[in-house]
């Protein structure tokens, strides 16, 4: 009996990446692997990161704290609503 091809969900699979590359490489738990799921571990994750490292950003170009914090979820919330509208526009481009 044939195995049965696995899909892949995430945001770059049209152009050949497979959701075992995000386990591999970016350290996705395995269970997320070709399902729906692994798009909103990928942008969670990416998006904790962000939150961090444009934090640490703008206190290094002499914000106070409130103004980092501040600045780095403007920067943060926005790139999650991209990659969410990104996610949203490739599943209706590959179908599923």
């Amino acid at each position: 009996m044939a195995e049965k091809k696995k899909k892949n969900y995430n945001i770059m699979s049209l152009d050949g990446i497979t959701d075992q590359e995000y386990v591999d490489m970016f350290g996705v738990p395995l269970e997320l692997a070709n399902t729906p799921q692994i798009n909103k571990w990928l942008i969670d994750d990416t998006y904790s990161q962000n939150l961090d490292l444009e934090y640490k950003h703008a206190l290094k170009q002499g914000r106070s704290e409130t103004e980092a914090k501040a600045w780095a979820k403007k920067v943060a919330d926005k790139g999650k609503r991209d990659a969410q509208e990104n996610v949203k526009n490739i599943t209706k481009s590959r179908g599923y």
